[in-house]
């Protein structure tokens, strides 16, 4: 990590520590990592995502495509969301598992829901329960919430519909296996595949949305929602 590196991580974290005003409560601490190819993740996660999650009014989000400030971060972070496509070291890797293997809750989003790092396999099988290698073309098509009972599709609306990339994804038999919550169904040949689901895992909460191409997912209520009611799910 270079020294302007060095100095912006060290900034961010006197940021997350500064102590709350007597009568207010602590917020809960948010890492968000974007950064990669093929989508603007500044804008539309570092900008318009940070801004609906901290309109719940509990959270305070901090957002990074610096990779190498993972493992700073982490130490201070109650809840980890990742969406980037990025290559991430070994050291952030490190620091990522030990976040959450000790329970620590974890929201992956859009591009953290492929087959990123050939170099991680552990990442896909334990965090993701699978993953996505191609998806159809940049196009509007449904989605059904398939479960209304859970936290995380509270308020959605039972079928909704916006332009974005339908990820094909897919569980792998080898994992310890997801829960499906809300399929999206593909326009060209009518299959369905996860587009909100969790991850069964032994200590940790987590949450997978593959939505979240452009502004015609993440300024959408439906996508709001889930992207809020996932946040707290894990969170609480």
């Amino acid at each position: 990590m270079n020294n302007t590196m060095k100095l912006l991580a060290v900034l961010a974290l006197l940021l997350i520590t500064v102590s709350t005003a007597p009568g207010q409560t602590k917020p809960i601490e948010i890492l968000m990592v974007g950064g990669g190819g093929s989508h603007d993740f500044a804008r539309w996660y570092g900008q318009e995502d940070k801004s609906t999650i901290e309109s719940a009014g509990e959270f305070r989000v901090i957002y990074t495509e610096n990779t190498d400030s993972i493992p700073a971060y982490l130490k201070h972070a109650d809840l980890l969301i990742l969406t980037n496509n990025q290559p991430i070291g070994a050291e952030g890797q490190a620091a990522i598992t030990k976040f959450v293997e000790k329970g620590r809750g974890l929201l992956l989003l859009h591009a953290a829901v492929w087959y990123n790092w050939e170099d991680w396999p552990e990442y896909n099988l334990n965090y993701v329960g699978g993953g996505s290698r191609s998806h159809e073309k940049f196009q509007e098509f449904k989605d059904y919430v398939i479960n209304p009972a859970h936290p995380i599709t509270q308020g959605v609306p039972a079928k909704f519909e916006f332009k974005d990339e339908l990820y094909r994804h897919v569980p792998d038999p080898a994992a310890k296996g997801i829960e499906v919550l809300v399929i999206g169904q593909s326009k060209e040949t009518d299959a369905v595949y996860p587009v909100v689901f969790t991850v069964k895992h032994r200590k940790a909460k987590i949450a997978g949305i593959t939505l979240g191409h452009d502004e015609h997912s993440h300024q959408h209520d439906a996508y709001k929602s889930l992207l809020i009611n996932a946040v707290n799910w894990i969170a609480n």
